[in-house]
């Protein structure tokens, strides 16, 4: 199953079927053939998600008429080309690598909007190549998900909310993350909140306040950490376990087991500063759309975002948006210190 149109979003469609399949149980009667290339006219998350259902169709479910060679070709070709040209970046058309958005076409790093349909491709992909035994694969999904561990553990911040006990809190691309986490409506927050979960899940190896079958009822948006949630132990012990080339990297309440060597490639330098359970974190550069160049917690453990064209902390003052009105955060206090250079 790859749709190209209709009148649901084709991401939208895509994260639906690894729901159904990996999460709800549902073995479809038929899917698609696999498609010859990843869709020139899909943005970034939708090329991950193209070629996770085409991993999970040919590898995972062997429907008639796939093919598992070439759904395989696609899925390390995700993989590879975010570590040429930038963690949640791939070009808009892989076999032109310059075309489109500059020459990693829309850049999605960190993404507030998105974080939930990256995740759910890469646990996908992750999950059916640990049940297939493809030794191609599961070390680019598991060095995939220790970059984003790696990212995540940067930017988190100890909180408490109905699912989980962490936010990332993040700069990023593709819009920001108002809305209140855990909720039920459709804000970026809501979206975040997979990712939230999957982090807590790295760290600290279970989400004490998600079952399974809450997850379930969560929805499609919550795709990720319900396939997460199925790997065994052993299944994510080389996802957390201690990196060995390095100190380990800052994080909320301590030193998580990532260190630099899994921060991945990033299209920016990120920038951060960290102070316990208080962060500042900002990218040097970041040309996409609208981005989100600045973000993290204040000493009064409130949250705060700068966005598009804002001037680069420290110290950030007050936004101005792109369409000229002022951001509806105030400005905030950054934690004292040099900032960390990272990925870049």
């Amino acid at each position: 199953m790859t749709p190209t149109h209709g009148g649901q979003q084709p991401n939208k469609q895509m994260l639906g079927h690894l729901f159904n399949v990996l999460v709800m149980g549902d073995k479809p009667a038929s899917v698609q053939p696999t498609p010859s290339a990843l869709n020139s006219h899909f943005t970034p998350n939708q090329k991950f998600l193209q070629a996770a259902v085409a991993y999970l169709d040919a590898c995972y479910l062997k429907g008639q008429g796939t093919n598992p060679d070439q759904a395989r070709t696609l899925a390390q070709l995700a993989f590879q080309l975010q570590q040429k040209y930038g963690h949640h970046c791939i070009p808009h058309d892989p076999s032109q690598p310059d075309s489109g958005l500059g020459p990693t076409g829309a850049i999605e790093t960190l993404t507030p909007s998105h974080a939930q349909l990256w995740h759910a491709a890469g646990a996908a992909l992750l999950y059916c190549a640990l049940q297939t035994g493809d030794d191609s694969l599961i070390p680019m999904a598991r060095q995939w998900w220790r970059g984003e561990a790696a990212l995540n553990h940067l930017t988190a911040w100890q909180t408490s909310w109905n699912l989980g006990n962490f936010e990332v809190i993040a700069p990023g691309a593709r819009g920001g993350s108002d809305g209140d986490a855990g909720g039920s409506d459709d804000s970026p927050a809501s979206h975040n909140s997979a990712r939230d979960l999957d982090y807590e899940l790295l760290l600290t190896g279970e989400l004490p306040k998600a079952s399974a079958a809450t997850l379930k009822q969560q929805g499609q948006y919550f795709t990720a950490p319900s396939i997460l949630l199925q790997l065994t132990a052993a299944q994510l012990a080389p996802l957390n376990q201690p990196g060995s080339s390095g100190p380990r990297l800052p994080g909320p309440t301590q030193d998580g087991p990532w260190t630099m060597s899994d921060v991945p490639l990033l299209p920016s330098s990120l920038l951060v500063l960290r102070d316990g359970n208080q962060h500042s974190s900002w990218f040097a550069s970041l040309d996409a759309l609208q981005p989100q160049l600045q973000a993290g917690v204040r000493a009064d453990e409130t949250t705060w975002y700068n966005f598009y064209n804002s001037p680069q902390p420290p110290p950030p003052p007050p936004a101005n948006l792109k369409d000229g009105g002022q951001s509806p955060w105030p400005a905030p206090t950054a934690p004292a210190g040099t900032p960390q250079s990272y990925g870049a």
